[in-house]
């Protein structure tokens, strides 16, 4: 009953998520109940939350705790409340898209597509479908992937194609505006060099993948990559169509990515259905068992963003960073700085979430002169580089669940290595352009 219970406040809350991107205004009374209804979410949930969650949580409010020098009043909780009821709506929305494009005839074949590639190729499809699936519907990627995976794979095939779309789908997180990464960025940097941050990515992630690719298979050849790419055609015209509705309703409508993503995603959603109304019911039922599952990811984000928030709004809590070692740092470091402390700190169990919510904190303070879309950039390639190898990633958790493989082969193996090597390139390759177009 009480699981139940959880599911219905959180609805009604995404359905007040939905009211804000409307109906901005302090008087949407809306929005005020969702609030309300989100505190009773997260509360009847942080009992119910798993053990690896607690600590994540735990460490939170000890941050909060030690970085904040006065307990906030309930007025200040309410405003905090409304700042990150816009996240409630995302989670929600991306389970809705996962689940209905699992019923795509196209997905189908793309995944068929996959499961025919020969042992040569399947390590590139697997990273080059990860990265382009994944931009849109994040890690409901690996569950399409995962089925994909011949019955009976020894061990060393499914660590292998596991590896290959980490390295696919949390590469994605440079240039897409469906993940979480972005919203948290967002936060701190304005709209304009955000997007302009994503379109920086593009080129990242590009360089990233040819280079990974060919770096575990130096006998590639054309063939194996044209049958990689074969794998998208199914799904790449949907994918495009997406991404350009997304983009263009938050240019038009002057949208935060975030609240593009949970208008528009829902209403295509409610325009497929339209012409499928029988697979309305089975649609919301799995809608309905990923939010039950997904609701530690809710808390997490949630309270992240509630220490950001106090952070931000606290001038005595900003007074202690401003005095501290950290701004005095050369403002050349600081783009190597965020990805690597990001990277490193998840190999140690700290989700990027935590790390980018402080270090945007600090840096997005006017003591810096950095590149608004180079700093986003930074943040982007820090997520990317952390969830490719942290045991607290839920793209790690769900990859070993769903591949069969350790969750240690995942997060201590190759990736490992590639993601600090992309932390501290990207970021050397961030900070010379900062410093090349300052002159």
């Amino acid at each position: 009953i009480i699981a139940n219970c959880r599911i219905i406040f959180f609805l009604i809350s995404w359905f007040s998520a939905i009211s804000l991107v409307i109906w901005r205004s302090d008087t949407n009374f809306i929005a005020n109940a969702g609030v309300i209804s989100f505190i009773i979410f997260l509360t009847l949930t942080i009992r119910l939350i798993k053990l690896q969650s607690f600590f994540i949580l735990a460490f939170l409010i000890i941050a909060c705790v030690f970085t904040l020098q006065k307990i906030p009043q309930f007025s200040d909780l309410f405003l905090a409340g409304k700042f990150i009821l816009i996240f409630a709506g995302l989670i929600p929305t991306m389970g809705l898209v996962r689940v209905t494009a699992g019923r795509l005839q196209n997905v189908k074949k793309s995944q068929m597509l996959l499961s025919e590639l020969p042992k040569s190729s399947f390590a590139s499809g697997f990273q080059i479908t990860a990265h382009f699936f994944g931009s849109v519907i994040n890690t409901g990627v690996f569950a399409m992937l995962a089925a994909a995976i011949p019955p009976n794979s020894p061990i060393k095939y499914r660590q292998m194609a596991a590896e290959s779309a980490l390295r696919g789908a949390s590469s994605s997180a440079t240039w897409s505006p469906f993940f979480v990464a972005f919203v948290v960025g967002q936060v701190y940097i304005d709209p304009y060099s955000s997007w302009i941050g994503l379109a920086i990515g593009l080129i990242m992630a590009s360089f990233f993948t040819i280079i990974s690719i060919f770096l575990f298979n130096k006998r590639i050849s054309y063939n194996q990559i044209k049958n990689s790419l074969t794998c998208l055609v199914p799904v790449f015209s949907t994918l495009i169509l997406i991404i350009i509705l997304v983009l263009s309703s938050a240019i038009f409508f002057g949208l935060t990515a975030l609240s593009a993503v949970i208008a528009v995603m829902p209403m295509l959603v409610m325009f497929y259905l339209f012409g499928r109304p029988a697979e309305m019911k089975p649609i919301a039922i799995e809608t309905f068992h990923y939010l039950k599952k997904n609701t530690d990811d809710v808390v997490i984000i949630s309270f992240a963003m509630l220490v950001g928030f106090f952070v931000t709004n606290s001038p005595e809590t900003l007074t202690i960073f401003r005095e501290s070692t950290l701004m005095s740092m050369p403002e050349w470091c600081v783009l190597i700085f965020i990805p690597v402390v990001m990277s490193t700190l998840s190999l140690f169990g700290i989700h990027p979430v935590i790390s980018s919510t402080i270090l945007l904190s600090i840096f997005t303070t006017s003591n810096f002169d950095i590149s608004g879309p180079l700093i986003m950039q930074a943040h982007l390639i820090g997520w990317c580089t952390g969830t490719m190898s942290s045991v607290a990633s839920l793209s790690v958790i769900t990859c070993s669940t769903l591949f069969k493989v350790p969750s240690s082969k995942l997060c201590f193996g190759v990736n490992s290595y590639i993601a600090t090597s992309f932390a501290v390139i990207g970021g050397m390759s961030l900070a010379i352009t900062n410093e090349i177009i300052r002159i």
